[in-house]
């Protein structure tokens, strides 16, 4: 994510997404109302019978609802048109749909910048600066492959061994090969430069031997670590996510702080310190006894979490963003998509 720059005077953020999750990230924090401005192309007819020519277009509209197509790498602007130029391929207050793509330059106007959303933004600036963390959980009859992104964990198709206690000894162990190599050519084409690789077992250990023997590490600029995990599931992708091992290596990873987080505010429920839903966090800010307010991604526009947040930035209350599609942003959502913790 870049930055282009940020008119505070006219409310208007010039920013040009580099990545898909940056798409996620402006997706995030666009609201009904809000104005944005980007090059297009749009239908023109020069008459009724005209089968009409696609112009390359700027179109400034004011945004309706917006959608986060990961499949075709777009995000999805609707709304109704403001201005655009040339002004004779524009038809003033019809839709139209801004398809952004990384690359793509966005003016994004809002009436009110809060320090939460700018935030978000920040963070997204940061995460681009940042070597991505890769996961693989490996047994003997799987692996599932992860990547932890800005906006939390994608998970990737898993690899079967296709080994069976039927084979012949030779046959097995060359169907074996066979699994480490597809393991090691799906971690080597990873995007992060650190992948962890983690499983019970076995398997975890005789990978390892496997790409020693075969010198694939050594031709790899990335960097192969091996830990324990107790299975191969999603679970497993968590349990490694939040196991002390690999803690140094995820201090600075969002996900990660929004476990720490989560797992606080539960602990405090007891005690009375953790509230939960807009009405009692907004009453925990009014009398002071709010630290930090955690919101899920997808109220944001919600004018009644708005006001609480407004009030949690007026008592200087931290805010921290969570993604509604993680597993802690499920969580989040079981307590109303908003909580505090004194």
């Amino acid at each position: 994510m870049k930055v282009i720059k940020f008119y505070g005077s006219e409310g208007k953020l010039k920013v040009r997404p580099d990545t898909v999750e940056d798409l996620w990230t402006i997706q995030r924090i666009l609201f009904a109302n809000d104005v944005v401005r980007s090059e297009s192309v749009r239908k023109f007819k020069s008459s009724e019978s005209d089968k009409g020519e696609l112009k390359d277009v700027v179109i400034t509209l004011r945004v309706e609802k917006s959608e986060f197509d990961k499949t075709a790498d777009r995000l999805r602007i609707m709304g109704k048109i403001l201005d655009g130029r040339p002004l004779e391929y524009i038809k003033l207050n019809s839709y139209h749909t801004l398809n952004i793509a990384p690359g793509d330059v966005l003016d994004i106007m809002k009436a009110e910048w809060h320090d939460y959303i700018i935030n978000v933004i920040r963070n997204a600036v940061s995460d681009t600066r940042k070597a991505r963390l890769s996961l693989i959980v490996i047994d003997e009859e799987k692996a599932l492959p992860a990547d932890l992104l800005g906006y939390g964990v994608e998970f990737k198709n898993e690899i079967h061994s296709r080994l069976s206690k039927r084979m012949s000894q030779k046959d097995f162990t060359e169907q074996q090969k066979k699994y480490y190599q597809n393991v090691l050519d799906v971690a080597l084409a990873m995007r992060a430069d650190t992948i962890i690789v983690a499983g019970p077992g076995f398997a975890r250990e005789d990978l390892k031997k496997f790409a020693e023997e075969t010198g694939a590490l050594k031709k790899s600029d990335k960097k192969i670590l091996f830990e324990e995990a107790s299975n191969t599931e999603r679970s497993g992708i968590y349990e490694l996510i939040k196991s002390e091992k690999v803690e140094k290596l995820l201090a600075k990873e969002r996900i990660r702080i929004e476990f720490k987080l989560m797992e606080e505010f539960l602990n405090n429920l007891m005690t009375g310190k953790s509230k939960s839903g807009a009405e009692a966090v907004s009453e925990a800010i009014e009398n002071y006894e709010a630290k930090v307010v955690m919101v899920n991604d997808n109220v944001l526009g919600d004018p009644e979490i708005q006001k609480v947040l407004a009030r949690a930035e007026k008592n200087r209350v931290k805010i921290e963003v969570f993604n509604a599609n993680d597993e802690v942003g499920e969580q989040l959502h079981a307590f109303k998509d908003i909580v505090s913790i004194g």
